[in-house]
């Protein structure tokens, strides 16, 4: 009977202190499992005692082993190899990318890895992993980027709950469109530092709670006089000079000073007539009234709609507010608790956001809904169109 054969129920002895090798006297559960521990030993021997080129050989022949031997072989060599840092990158990949059970004892590790090899584990690899590498507190913009690519909700808020990683612009767009689907990623993301007026406004019309749609409104608050005071000599040319450009037009008019409100025919409207139209729409919104909203709002029809259709009524106080409406004749106005869906009370909330906004920003915040041109929106747009088309 061989050594091999006598020793199959032994324990594997842990490697010598010294020495690091593993003791000839236990080896193991089979000739492939010592072999395997054999050629460990080498790879992680200190960098004096072996030469690159060495250790690089010795890894290779462990990628043709690794996938031989059984799992809690693989996780064992996993444990002593992420406590390497000479280890070549090759090994260290392969078992990144072993189950999860085994990637663990290397990702888990306090070990530095290099980016490229993370960026490729959470590319290829399962959720599992990525859930991993998002819990590393090495995480780098990069990594993260990769880890967000498979829309993984659970995968996400790790990455949000990451405050010292900062998350690039286009990772931000698609947890954006995802926060639409997903209501859990809609506080943390509204606690991320990256969100800017654009992802808040358009983030606006989904949020699931009043509470995050107040804070957007205090968070992304906007003061627009420096902006006009550059613009302000060239609104002559650009409308009624020879000049006249329609794209310069289109965005003077987003940083316009203040609205007033028109008829049909152009012609200037009192308040009295602002007011009394919307009262009408808020209790009514039917298709002539909408008509009416947009003209006397300066806003797009789908926009008029939008915001008369909207059942907790906050876009209704900032297109007030944009038009100059008093405040009594505001709160007049919502203050219907006989209207359907609305609680005693709901009037004095939303006299609350008519308060807490400015004039000029409550236009700004308008001119943000109605912006299908910008970049950034027209961006997290198609992203919430691709994500609902594959539901």
């Amino acid at each position: 009977m061989t050594e091999f054969e006598t020793a199959l129920d032994e324990v594997p002895a842990a490697p010598d202190a010294e020495t690091m090798l593993t003791p000839l006297h236990a080896v193991g559960h089979s000739p492939r499992a010592l072999m395997a521990r054999k050629l460990t030993d080498i790879v992680v021997l200190p960098a004096g005692r072996i030469s690159g080129n060495e250790r690089a050989l010795v890894a290779d022949i462990l990628l043709q082993v690794l996938d031989k031997v059984d799992q809690d072989i693989r996780m064992e060599i996993a444990e002593r190899v992420a406590r390497v840092t000479e280890c070549p990158p090759a090994l260290v990949r392969m078992l990144l990318l072993d189950d999860s059970i085994v990637a663990q004892k290397v990702l888990r590790s306090g070990t530095t890895l290099p980016d490229a090899l993370l960026i490729e584990t959470a590319r290829d690899g399962t959720m599992a992993h990525r859930e991993m590498i998002a819990r590393r507190l090495d995480l780098s913009p990069a990594v993260a980027d990769a880890c967000l690519q498979y829309d993984e909700g659970e995968v996400c808020k790790l990455v949000l709950k990451r405050e010292g990683c900062q998350i690039s612009p286009n990772a931000i767009n698609k947890l954006v469109a995802l926060s639409a689907l997903n209501s859990e990623l809609q506080t943390l993301l509204l606690r991320r530092p990256e969100l800017e007026p654009a992802h808040g406004f358009t983030m606006f019309w989904w949020v699931d709670t009043p509470e995050h749609r107040k804070r957007i409104l205090l968070r992304f608050a906007l003061d627009r006089r420096l902006i006009q005071d550059v613009l302000e000599d060239l609104y002559a040319r650009a409308f009624r000079g020879s000049e006249a450009d329609p794209f310069v037009q289109e965005i003077l008019t987003l940083a316009e000073r203040r609205h007033r409100p028109r008829g049909i025919n152009g012609e200037s409207v009192s308040m009295g007539v602002v007011i009394r139209t919307l009262a009408a729409a808020y209790c009514n919104p039917v298709e002539d009234i909408v008509d009416a909203v947009r003209m006397i709002g300066g806003i797009s029809r789908d926009l008029a709609a939008r915001i008369l259709r909207d059942g907790d009524g906050e876009p209704f106080a900032v297109l007030c507010k944009s038009l100059g409406i008093p405040r009594d004749d505001f709160f007049s106005v919502v203050d219907r608790p006989d209207l359907e869906g609305h609680a005693p009370g709901h009037g004095d909330y939303l006299l609350s956001i008519f308060d807490s906004i400015a004039r000029d920003y409550s236009r700004a915040v308008l001119r943000y809904w109605d912006w299908d041109s910008n970049p950034r929106i027209a961006h997290i747009t198609r992203l919430l169109a691709l994500l609902e088309d594959d539901i």
